[in-house]
């Protein structure tokens, strides 16, 4: 498409907001899950609790990157079992080119041996034809924290990929390609936990406030002001810093409760069983949900399950 055309469609839309329901409709894609925004956010919010201010913003970001051709990169942060790769597993049910990538074992491209930061590419269909794609890199602290220069020289590789440039990825010399990254969108997340073990060390925490805030999560603030990642990086974060509060007891009961998203609820459809919770395990279950989030509670009672229907297979009432 020539800078002509592009200006003239951009035009277009501006003075006509509703040629963009129909693009969506007819020329890129009729599936009514992704005409708006908050269509997605419903698909989204159908599958995961809490989490309202990520998942508006990915889903308008989707929206956005699918119908008008938008790039955006976020960076969310947030402890382990807040929910920052469950959304992506839930999109990755609802959108195909979505990609989950590990961050924590890549090396540098110029190393062998090892997984790189832009082996997250192979993983994506970088067609043209294809839905722009949405790659959400999982740990990212922990790769551009490692030493001997090995962390900036990755570093150095996300610059390339979040910019939209053109880069080689592949296994090996040989096998390289050239790929073009200005339609790929990116999702780094990460809990960043150097930073509050940093905090805990750090003298002056004696107020009720100052120890409210050193045990709690860390803050976008924080982030922009630890210089742990780079100017050019955080320039390139169009889409902001998406701060993903932790489970509480209060966020535990009410997930436990809901009808929606209660993990005994959906296990209890998924094996045709009644689950009979007594107080004392009900409590564990709140305490297990704020440290090790939703997917412990999950582990827990399919444990539980499995060894009461090894003994029985017809019980249809499993007292936990």
């Amino acid at each position: 498409m020539s800078s002509n055309n592009t200006h003239s469609w951009w035009y277009d839309m501006a003075l006509n907001p509703d040629l963009i329901i129909r693009n969506a409709e007819m020329g890129r894609g009729t599936d009514r899950r992704f005409i708006t925004p908050k269509a997605i956010y419903n698909c989204l919010d159908e599958k995961l609790f809490g989490c309202h201010e990520y998942k508006k913003a990915i889903a308008t970001a989707v929206w956005s990157s699918k119908n008008l051709g938008t790039k955006t990169n976020f960076l969310v942060i947030g402890p382990s079992g807040c929910g920052k790769t469950e959304l992506a597993r839930v999109l990755k049910e609802i959108y195909s080119n979505t990609v989950i990538f590990d961050a924590t074992s890549v090396t540098p491209i110029s190393y062998k041996g090892n997984a790189t930061i832009s082996d997250c590419l192979l993983k994506a269909d970088l067609s043209d034809s294809a839905p722009p794609p949405w790659i959400f890199i999982d740990e990212i602290d922990k790769a551009i924290q490692k030493e001997d220069g090995l962390g900036e020289m990755i570093m150095n590789e996300l610059l390339k990929m979040t910019e939209g440039g053109k880069l080689y990825i592949g296994p090996d010399e040989r096998n390289r390609k050239l790929v073009d990254t200005s339609r790929v969108n990116f999702v780094f997340m990460g809990t960043f936990a150097k930073l509050e073990l940093e905090r805990k060390s750090q003298f002056g925490f004696t107020a009720d406030t100052a120890k409210q805030n050193r045990n709690g999560p860390i803050t976008r603030d924080e982030l922009y002001k630890s210089a742990m990642l780079s100017n050019e990086f955080l320039g390139r974060i169009n889409g902001g810093i998406v701060e993903v509060e932790p489970m509480d007891e209060a966020k535990a009961e009410a997930l436990l409760m809901d009808e929606r998203y209660s993990p005994i609820n959906r296990l209890e459809k998924m094996y045709s069983i009644n689950i009979e919770l007594s107080e004392e395990k009900r409590k564990e279950l709140v305490g297990m949900v704020t440290r090790f989030g939703v997917r412990g509670i999950y582990s827990e009672l399919q444990s539980r399950i499995n060894d009461a229907l090894f003994e029985d297979c017809q019980n249809k009432t499993i007292t936990i």
